[in-house]
């Protein structure tokens, strides 16, 4: 049976083979489409009637009504029935629930159900504006990627094209910004990228009272090859790259990444594809981990990486799509995050060490998104492969990522348990910089099971070495754990600088300012209401846009206890498939659900 297109972003359409044909009747019936298409489980009925048809006389009927409307417009290829409610659809195409790839000609509308207006259902109009900034940012980030990935491979018009399209749908990203002017100054064109760099100034200065950004002052720059006299050879470039991992090793990334430019001019120099992927694919993890990189400039090089090594190494083809993925988690690019480590897991099927490197990170970005079970499952599987490795380091990243879905999910023995598995590898390991996060997540677990002393212990322990590595990833995690002690004796103005160290604009990782920002709104509840529904605002929409579940419902929470009964009328919906029995208590003690 020939199939159907189902367009949800813009202005909704369903397509035939053979035409346009019947659509839905009315805002209901397109809502009603798009719950059942997008919520990922069967629906009670009574649930849906609620959330649509909150003020009829005969919401079930009202819901049977519409039923009948969709069942006329998708025909025999649908089979919609049941109490619960499930959808299913022979041969059809959603274009929400295909991977956007976008084209430098192709127009992407970034709004989901575009024009269609829900505010007297307040439920679903919760739920509508969740899934919106969740669409729209998926939207950004497949522009992006594409920009760079085009620009990776030579076609400077296609990267500027989708740049350029990147900046109008968020002109507050600088990653967007700076992928332009470096897409421009690629094309030999500077003035064009000084006067984009000059633009973006002036909307930051405007909006945030900011001057231009790093990440694009460093595209306006051109980059600079290190001049050497050094003989271009494999031996040379293989010294240079073990010094810089000697350096990283020792806590100096400034003098590693000095080591790694001159190896990328050497083999670049050489002229041989492997090396330069080689030597790019280490700059790029050095500036990541090494120096807290996470914007454009990374993110190139990571494609370049994949353009050099097209039908290369597996093992470097692996760690550049787990690098890109790492990326993706900390700045809360929840699809593409996924996207890019399916394809790190896929490459190294017959590499245990780095598939045990992805599947930690797959094991952090299911936690962000309240995947704690799935988070489990592939943290165990890294721990376990680590282990039959002897790979120290990542035994310990993985053990403590374990740890921290322990601890969120309410199992703080457990969380112990693990977190002091981790700190013994790491003091194994002497891998110093890595500890302010594991005492971080223990500070915490320590909390949680009312030992208070070793909770301050552990947390003033790790924002000490947090702030002097400089690291704002581990800094957000002790701040968190720093504040939570201070709150639980009652210190509440000391709790607030360290509340505020937390929320601080332009984090490394955005799940941690998130759960900051969650902290600020339960600290300031009480004493200041206004900034309490501030703080619970924004963290309601970045979440939302970041694909952070458990910190929307958090959010939603707040905003029901500060008055606002739309949010109350949300919270249900939004928690519905979290299994966090913290977060089901915590709901509960607030609202009786």
């Amino acid at each position: 049976m020939p199939g159907i297109d189902i367009q949800l972003l813009g202005l909704p359409t369903i397509t035939r083979p053979d035409g346009e044909g019947p659509q839905p009747r009315g805002r209901k019936a397109w809502g009603l489409l798009a719950y059942l298409l997008l919520h990922d489980m069967p629906t009670p009925r009574n649930q849906l009637a609620a959330l649509l048809f909150p003020d009829a006389y005969d919401p079930l009927g009202a819901l049977r009504w519409q039923l009948s409307d969709l069942r006329r417009v998708l025909g025999t290829r649908a089979s919609l029935g049941g109490d619960p409610l499930m959808l299913r659809i022979a041969s059809s195409r959603v274009d929400v629930l295909r991977r956007l790839v976008p084209t430098p000609g192709s127009i992407l509308s970034a709004e989901l159900l575009e024009g269609y207006d829900f505010t007297d259902c307040p439920a679903f109009d919760g739920w509508l504006t969740m899934e919106r900034h969740r669409f729209r940012h998926a939207v950004e980030t497949a522009v992006y990627d594409g920009g760079l990935s085009a620009l990776a491979n030579g076609d400077t018009e296609g990267a500027i094209a989708l740049a350029t399209r990147a900046v109008q749908l968020d002109p507050l990203n600088a990653d967007f910004h700076a992928l332009l002017v470096r897409s421009l100054m690629e094309a030999r064109d500077e003035p064009e990228a000084r006067r984009c760099a000059d633009r973006c100034r002036g909307v930051f200065a405007e909006e945030l009272g900011e001057g231009l950004p790093a990440e694009v002052q460093r595209a306006l720059a051109a980059p600079v090859v290190p001049s050497s006299t050094l003989p271009a050879t494999t031996l040379t470039v293989t010294s240079y790259l073990e010094a810089a991992k000697a350096c990283l090793s020792a806590g100096a990334p400034g003098t590693a990444l000095s080591h790694l430019r001159v190896a990328t001019g050497l083999a670049q120099r050489m002229g041989d594809r492997a090396l330069q992927a080689e030597t790019l694919l280490a700059l790029a993890e050095a500036l990541t981990h090494g120096a807290g990189g996470r914007g454009a400039e990374v993110a190139d090089l990571l494609h370049r990486v994949l353009s050099l090594s097209r039908n290369g190494d597996p093992a470097v083809r692996s760690a550049a799509y787990r690098e890109l993925g790492f990326l993706a988690v900390q700045r809360g690019f929840p699809a593409s995050g996924a996207r890019w480590l399916a394809k790190a897991v896929a490459a190294a099927r017959a590499l245990p060490d780095q598939r045990a490197k992805a599947l930690g990170v797959m094991g952090m970005l299911a936690t962000d998104t309240a995947d704690y079970p799935g988070a489990v499952v592939v943290l165990t599987e890294s721990v376990r492969l680590s282990v039959g490795l002897a790979a120290v380091r990542q035994e310990a990243f993985a053990t403590t990522m374990l740890g921290r879905v322990h601890l969120l999910t309410g199992r703080a023995r457990r969380a112990a348990v693990e977190l002091d598995a981790a700190l013994a590898l790491v003091t194994q390991e002497h891998w110093t910089a890595f500890s302010p996060f594991v005492e971080a997540l223990r500070s915490e677990a320590y909390l949680a099971r009312g030992e208070d002393r070793a909770a301050e212990g552990l947390a003033d322990h790790a924002t000490a070495l947090a702030g002097s590595f400089g690291d704002r990833c581990f800094m957000d995690a002790a701040a968190h754990a720093k504040a939570s002690v201070l709150l639980a004796r009652g210190d509440v103005a000391g709790a607030a600088t360290w509340i505020d160290r937390g929320v601080q604009p332009h984090p490394w990782y955005r799940w941690f300012r998130g759960r900051n920002l969650d902290l600020a709104t339960t600290a300031a509840m009480s004493d200041n209401p206004p900034q309490a529904l501030r703080f619970a605002q924004e963290l309601g929409e970045r979440s939302s846009r970041y694909g952070h579940r458990e910190l929307t419902v958090r959010s939603y929470s707040s905003r029901a206890l500060l008055g606002d009964d739309g949010a109350a009328a949300t919270i249900r919906v939004l928690a519905q498939g979290i299994e966090n029995p913290a977060l089901t208590e915590h709901l509960a003690r607030r609202h009786q659900l």
